[in-house]
């Protein structure tokens, strides 16, 4: 479910609609899918990679709403234990030709992720988001917060690249995602580590993202290791 600006306005649709989404996969090249994981995403994932920010080879990874999935093979070759999921079955279909070509382990989940069984409740220790969050209807961003909530395990972590578009997309998708609104859905329960505007985006995203780093928050945790090491260019959280 991942999106660019070269989704017009007048390819506005219902979001919810699988047919909307299926469509553009069924054609096999969506107009957003860049055929590579997101630069900024393949940085911001490098501390964890290594290992310096409580985050080693192994661990649960979800990715929501993952597209052909460029994001979730990334992950799966670094070491990660990846879970990726979207409701669009020619998305799904595609995503597990490559994987069973790459011979890959990655698990690949045809489903509404607002609607994961119980069995994915606190399984993950990161989430990886790349423009889902900008996909759904502005109107459930608070429910997508609180069911990553209930998807990761304590002190889990958020990564997620955002689509900043502009007013002229608000009838979207994808619908506009400024840093205000990460601060605004997020902050209520993650502790967001940084936000930066990213200068490795795409040439044609290059000021148009939000790269947010957040972990879900503990009350009695006090400080926050993921600050030491974590590559923060240009970031402007606190």
């Amino acid at each position: 479910m991942e999106l660019d600006e070269n989704l017009a306005p007048t390819d506005s649709a219902d979001p919810a609609d699988v047919g909307f989404w299926e469509k553009h996969y069924s054609d096999g090249a969506p107009p957003w899918d860049q055929g590579l994981p997101a630069p900024p995403l393949v940085r911001g994932l490098e501390p964890f990679i290594r290992g310096v920010n409580m985050l080693s080879s192994g661990a649960t990874v979800l990715v929501p709403g993952c597209g052909f999935g460029h994001e979730a093979m990334y992950l799966a070759r670094c070491g990660f234990c990846v879970t990726a999921v979207d409701f669009a079955p020619a998305a799904v279909d595609g995503l597990r030709r490559r994987v069973a070509q790459a011979g890959l382990e990655l698990q690949v989940i045809e489903s509404d992720f607002f609607a994961l069984p119980e069995i994915h409740r606190g399984a993950y220790d990161m989430v990886v988001e790349h423009t889902c969050f900008c996909a759904i209807p502005p109107d459930r961003r608070d429910e997508y917060v609180q069911v990553m909530s209930g998807l990761l395990r304590p002190r889990g972590l958020l990564l997620g690249l955002f689509f900043d578009v502009d007013d002229t997309m608000k009838n979207g998708p994808p619908f506009p995602t400024t840093s205000e609104d990460i601060h605004q859905h997020f902050e209520s329960i993650f502790d967001i580590v940084t936000i930066e505007k990213p200068h490795d985006s795409f040439d044609k995203r290059l000021g148009r993202e939000w790269l947010a780093c957040m972990r879900l928050r503990d009350s009695n945790m006090i400080t926050d290791p993921l600050h030491a090491g974590y590559s923060n260019h240009g970031a402007t959280g606190p």
